[in-house]
């Protein structure tokens, strides 16, 4: 994020020992945790032979996160940095780079015992506006997968009644559920990512319609690929029921740590009265939503704990993304190759997707394409998409080059929600690249330089 920082091996018992530190250059560091990982790989315990305890670390955990060190370096080489003064891209480095994040990321995908989350079956979907039964994906981000082999390393959590819970509840799910928040929301365009069983590609654009303007709302909820019609989310992929919810699908509420039931939701019908197939409802509570959809990825289907007591071990780093990690790798060196395509197939078999067409690995940036979209949709709301867009240099890609229009964030209904990067000018871009060194730090230290695009 800094790129050069302050860095030091010792512990510090004074802080004359380090308010004057200089930025070490980055190739230093990396080649420091490179060797940290190293270390850990050699000492830690193997897996297949003693089970590490839960939050606890392994010879594959270091691996896999050597290997994405490996990987980002590569990344930085192959694409450049030109926001980091001194940092000169090397095709020499990304080169070996790839290959050593290969090497890493094929061990731990055929280390003995490490596996997908339930062989990556997908499991079970109810029909559409029902939750009883959902796909193994969404079980996945539930306390029940706690330890499981894909969970490569986490962070625990204590749960209810140690004031060490994790808030996903309270930041990703609304009021009906524990008094929560809703801060956290999934934009419009991701329901658009999630393919068809039937294809395996994608299905035609969803049409944003308003039900409650009178031109569209008696048939809103019917036209073909309207946002707003149920039915458009039919025969998607099964991580976009375990992702993400649409209208008329359901959560269940509670209070007081007590079930009250599902609880359907209807864009911007907060707490309201609604009749669905016969039954009375009090609609889910989500007013801080403004794309149309939410999150049922990591809010809890059943009562007991509330808002703030979660007990999911948060994956730091799983299986599903070595996987992805290691065909980007491959891909890098000599194009799509046939292990990789496996592994990016063992991914969306968990959404119940037929294995990806010829046409998406017959080259390069069709495959890179192929990854790209299993990265998005497999790992959605865990932190992972901002660093890949910086690593591949893609944020222009996405959101325009400077000076454009830049992108509007709508919603279901048609409405301009945010807009983004309007005329964004280059060096805006560039900043958005690297992070400034703290003017705070800087005069505390003065041996601290600043980042190109912030002076």
């Amino acid at each position: 994020m800094w790129g050069d920082v302050p860095y030091y091996t010792f512990a510090p018992t004074t802080n004359d020992q380090v308010q004057t530190l200089s930025r070490m250059p980055i190739k230093q560091i990396k080649d420091s945790i490179l060797a940290d990982y190293t270390y850990a790989y050699n000492n830690l315990p193997d897996p297949s032979v003693t089970k590490p305890a839960l939050g606890r670390a392994s010879k594959v955990a270091a691996l896999a996160l050597r290997g994405k060190l490996y990987l980002y370096w590569a990344s930085w080489n192959k694409n450049g940095w030109p926001e980091l003064d001194g940092f000169t891209p090397s095709a020499g480095e990304a080169t070996a780079g790839f290959t050593a994040a290969a090497a890493d990321f094929k061990a731990v995908s055929t280390w003995p015992g490490v596996t997908l989350y339930l062989n990556g079956d997908p499991g079970q979907t109810d029909s559409l506006g029902q939750a009883n039964n959902l796909p193994n994906y969404f079980n996945l981000f539930m306390p029940k997968a706690n330890g499981n082999p894909e969970m490569l390393m986490v962070f625990t959590h204590g749960g209810t009644g140690t004031s060490q819970g994790e808030e996903l509840m309270r930041d990703f799910s609304g009021r009906t559920i524990e008094g929560s928040q809703c801060w956290e929301s999934p934009r419009y365009e991701i329901a658009d990512r999630y393919q068809l069983i039937s294809t395996g590609d994608f299905a035609p654009k969803l049409i944003p319609m308003n039900p409650t303007v009178p031109a569209t709302g008696n048939v809103a909820r019917t036209t073909l690929n309207s946002a707003t019609n149920p039915q458009s989310y039919a025969g998607r992929d099964y991580r976009m029921k375990g992702t993400i919810v649409w209208d008329y699908e359901v959560e269940l509420g509670s209070a007081s740590q007590v079930s009250t039931g599902f609880a359907p939701f209807i864009y911007q019908t907060w707490a309201g009265t609604v009749t669905v197939g016969g039954t009375k409802y009090i609609t889910y509570n989500t007013d801080g939503c403004n794309s149309g959809f939410v999150f049922r990825k990591f809010v809890r289907n059943y009562a007991g704990q509330g808002r703030s007591d979660g007990d999911f071990a948060w994956p730091v780093i799983r299986l599903a993304d070595v996987y992805l990690m290691y065909a980007e790798a491959t891909n890098e060196i000599a194009g799509p190759q046939a292990d990789a395509i496996a592994l990016v197939n063992a991914v969306r078999h968990r959404g119940n997707l037929p294995p990806l067409g010829a046409t998406k690995t017959d080259n390069y940036q069709d495959f890179f394409n192929a990854i790209e979209q299993e990265r998005i949709v497999e790992l959605i709301a865990e932190g992972e998409r901002g660093f890949d867009l910086r690593r591949w240099r893609a944020i222009e890609r996405v959101w325009g080059p400077p000076g454009s229009a830049g992108v509007w964030r709508i919603d279901t209904w048609g409405a301009n929600q945010q807009r983004y990067f309007q005329n964004t000018s280059d060096l805006e871009y560039h900043q958005d690249y690297i992070f400034r060194i703290p003017p705070g730090e800087r005069d505390k230290n003065p041996n601290l330089t600043q980042n190109i695009p912030w002076r």
